[in-house]
């Protein structure tokens, strides 16, 4: 009985210990994840903010133009054969677009050209005769008279002969005119014509747009006139994106009842930009002044507000700013606490979290002391 109580009391005591060992390593393994719980910093790279002369701009709605539009016309009359294309379809310079019938027109060649050949025929055996008596007349063995025979008869056929050349090539050029080709490359706004109808002289057939690039009509207020100047790169925003283009034009007539003054800006359409789009456009309103500058990329649009991210104490801080205006890869920018030396974000800025720690990977990071060649800490000279 005492061995029994014995066994039992040795198997509780194991238990127990079991029990609050597997206790403590839990409790062990619940502090680690809780130490090692939560997202990992966020990678970024940093930049610092310089302070530099900026132009403030403001914002204007334009339109998008094609450069050149076309109403192609006919220039022969006829009935149409063939129509080799469709509105929207894009086509290269040279496509022939409407096939004119041309049969009468080919018999008419093939007619000239079979007389021009039977004129060439005469000319030679004329010039052959002439030649004899030319001979004859100079032994005075023809008379003057057979002489000038022979000459103007030679004239008269070459004249034929011309006249016949000029006939044939009109016929070739109005023939080459049956086929109506794009003078340019671009895409078909609009189809005017089918298949078996009859074409005038000047008849639209078509309109052709070239696409390669577009114009952006803006029109803005005269201070912006005053500040703007042909071959000046501007931002634009047009169909989702962002994009340069160039001024190309400030027409000297403005509207007396809005006072405003059309401003054409020409872009390389890579981007299919059509007809009608609408395009924000900024344009310098004033003069240079100081202002705030950070890297373009620092400044991003959340919820509809422009910010930017900057670093202090290791942490993620969202600014919002006010952009006064861009120059190349930089932005002028004003908002509460941003000044020259500030450290802002320029890569993973768009996932970041105000109060989120950040791991800066690249360009800087936060501010630190001067050292110097051993990399002692040094007190700038005052």
């Amino acid at each position: 009985m005492i061995r029994i109580l014995r066994s039992l009391t040795l198997v509780v005591a194991v238990l127990l210990l079991l029990a609050v060992t597997g206790h403590a390593e839990t409790d062990k393994d619940k502090k680690g994840e809780k130490r090692s719980g939560g997202p990992p910093p966020a990678r970024v790279v940093t930049t610092v903010a310089t302070v530099a002369m900026v132009a403030p701009e403001a914002e204007y709605i334009g339109t998008v133009f094609f450069q050149e539009v076309s109403d192609i016309a006919s220039e022969v009359k006829g009935r149409i054969e063939t129509v080799n294309f469709e509105e929207g379809q894009r086509v290269g310079a040279g496509t022939k677009l409407i096939q004119i019938d041309s049969e009468i027109l080919a018999s008419s060649l093939m007619a000239t050209r079979a007389t021009y050949g039977q004129v060439g025929a005469n000319l030679e055996k004329a010039r052959i005769d002439f030649k004899r008596i030319m001979r004859l007349y100079e032994k005075q063995l023809a008379s003057g008279k057979d002489y000038d025979e022979y000459r103007f008869r030679v004239k008269v056929l070459e004249k034929q002969l011309a006249s016949l050349r000029a006939e044939v090539a009109q016929i070739k050029a109005e023939l080459n005119k049956k086929s109506i080709r794009a003078p340019f490359g671009g895409v078909i706004l609009k189809k005017h014509v089918d298949r078996g109808e009859w074409l005038s002289p000047g008849s639209p057939v078509a309109t052709l747009a070239k696409d390669d690039i577009v114009e952006i009509v803006v029109n803005v207020p005269e201070n912006v006139v005053a500040h703007s100047s042909v071959g000046m790169v501007v931002e634009i925003d047009v169909a989702g994106r962002s994009i340069k283009g160039v001024v190309a034009a400030i027409i000297p007539r403005g509207d007396v009842a809005t006072r405003t003054f059309p401003v054409k800006i020409r872009v390389d359409n890579r981007y299919n930009l059509i007809e009608g789009m609408a395009a924000k456009v900024r344009l310098p309103r004033d003069e240079r002044i100081e202002a705030t500058v950070v890297d373009r990329d620092a400044v991003i649009n959340s919820r509809g507000k422009m910010v930017l991210w900057t670093v202090k104490g290791g942490k993620a801080v969202m600014v919002p700013v006010k952009v006064i205006g861009y120059d190349g890869s930089m932005a002028g920018v004003s908002g509460a606490g941003l000044g020259k030396g500030a450290v802002v974000v320029i890569k993973g800025n768009e996932r970041l979290r105000p109060g989120q720690a950040v791991a800066v990977v690249g360009e800087g990071g936060e501010p630190k002391e001067p050292t110097d060649k051993s990399g002692k800490p040094v007190k700038p000279k005052q």
